[in-house]
């Protein structure tokens, strides 16, 4: 959440950053908050006017012990109301205060989509970076890309859909997965089971190497955990709730989305010293989601499933540490797809497609397909401020000074599954084999994936 003071101060940029923002008004309703809020503060007034009479009662009643009686028996009525008013008007005014935006980077574009996204590079294999005068919005650098598979020495031939060709090879089998679990699921086996197996493996020694902390988080959390990292109450919608008479003490838990509602969460209602920030970790989980809103959309293959696997990067930081944060994550991202050889470009997000509430300032690293020619999301890099932390309540505590909520930063390292179709996609063959990168030998133990005989 962003600072009550900070709105009260600057109401009409508020009212412009929702627009921009494209949240929903009927939910994010500043006039109504802003009539509420002085209602709550002119009660707030009241109760501490109501406090300051209750101590004069009190010294009244040694002297007076009746008129203090009475005079406290009209209080306690006036109190009680109070609370009841004071309680319905607060929990109208947190509803709507959970809806307001962060507040924008500077420099985040403005835009109504993914067409206005701002490229901030694109790079292909063999060729390297582009010209920044080559560089513009959306999928501007779609024509230089690749147009055929980038890693086949013969490219006379029409590539395959991944899914296809998982199927072909017998490492991704939806048919069964549809059988088990339903649409949007899927197996992986053999080879293509080995090759996330190799991503992981890489990724995770890269990060280690890095100094980054592993955590294996549990994957159930409560709703504060979900509220806290922004995304409750605008994307309830995407979580599978669980039963509460299944659960322990009847709670509601919610299956995770990303690890991240988990991992930060590790660190709430705690303080912090500065002197141990930045604090970077990193978790390797299964996440799942409901998708709602995109039925019908990518049904095909294994880019928008529910279950999926995906390597998170976190870091708790001080205010002056996240944008470096933010940058370093992206050199992380770029070290990935530069080591696996695919090509890809980077958008700096624009107000009306930058994620979540809590977004700050956001980039996408997008693969290219260069068999299907298009973009493909594979890693999303954010910087939410303090937002998080306000919600999480993590502060940190210099050497001297008073206590200051935290940055976070977090960002997708490696979504598995869409990682392994831009891997299928560009290093596919004529004869319907994948090249295996080179980085990911030494666990794949071959050159190639062929189809069984």
């Amino acid at each position: 959440m962003i600072d009550v003071k900070e709105v009260r101060a600057n109401p009409q940029r508020l009212r412009e950053i929702i627009r921009l923002r494209k949240v929903d008004t009927a939910q994010a309703d500043l006039d109504r908050w802003l009539e509420l809020d002085e209602q709550r503060r002119y009660l707030q007034s009241t109760w501490e006017q109501l406090n300051a009479e209750k101590k004069k009662l009190a010294r009244l009643g040694r002297t007076n012990p009746d008129a203090a009686r009475s005079r406290g028996q009209e209080l306690r009525q006036e109190s009680q109301a109070l609370e009841r008013k004071m309680s319905q008007i607060t929990q109208e005014w947190q509803a709507i205060f959970d809806w307001f935006p962060n507040w924008p980077h500077p420099d985040m574009p403005e835009g109504k989509g993914e067409a206005d996204n701002v490229e901030e590079c694109a790079w292909i294999p063999g060729v390297g970076y582009l010209d920044s005068n080559q560089l513009g919005k959306g999928t501007h650098t779609a024509p230089l890309m690749p147009q055929k598979p980038c890693h086949t020495d013969d490219t006379d031939f029409t590539p395959l859909h991944h899914a296809e060709l998982g199927q072909t090879l017998g490492g991704i089998d939806i048919l069964q997965g549809g059988k088990v679990s339903g649409s949007r699921f899927a197996y992986l086996l053999g080879d293509i089971a080995l090759m996330q197996i190799a991503l992981h493996q890489l990724v995770v020694e890269k990060l280690l190497s890095e100094g980054y902390q592993p955590m294996i988080p549990p994957l159930l959390v409560r709703e504060r955990s979900l509220y806290g990292t922004s995304h409750f109450p605008e994307g309830r919608d995407q979580v599978y709730a669980i039963e509460q008479h299944n659960v322990e003490e009847g709670v509601q838990l919610f299956l995770v989305g990303s690890s991240e509602p988990a991992n930060f969460s590790f660190f709430m209602d705690r303080t912090l010293n500065e002197t141990d920030l930045p604090i970077k970790i990193f978790a390797a989980t299964p996440c799942f989601r409901s998708e709602a809103g995109s039925w019908g959309k990518d049904v095909k293959g294994i880019k928008r499933v529910h279950q999926f696997d995906k390597i998170e990067m976190n870091a708790v930081c001080t205010a002056e540490q996240s944008m470096d944060i933010y940058e370093e994550f992206n050199r992380i991202n770029e070290w990935l797809m530069q080591t696996l050889e695919l090509p890809y470009h980077i958008v700096d997000k624009c107000t009306g497609d930058a994620g979540y509430l809590a977004t700050h300032r956001q980039r996408d690293v997008e693969g290219w397909l260069s068999g299907a020619r298009e973009f493909m999301e594979v890693m999303t890099n954010t910087n939410t401020t303090d937002y998080q932390a306000r919600r999480l309540n993590i502060r940190c505590k210099p050497v001297k000074g008073k206590s200051r909520f935290c940055h976070t930063v977090n960002d997708t390292c490696c979504a598995m599954g869409r990682m392994l179709i831009a891997i299928i996609d560009n290093y596919q063959q004529k004869d319907h084999s994948i090249k295996v990168p080179e980085a990911l030998r030494p666990v794949v133990k071959k050159d190639y994936i062929r189809p069984s005989a």
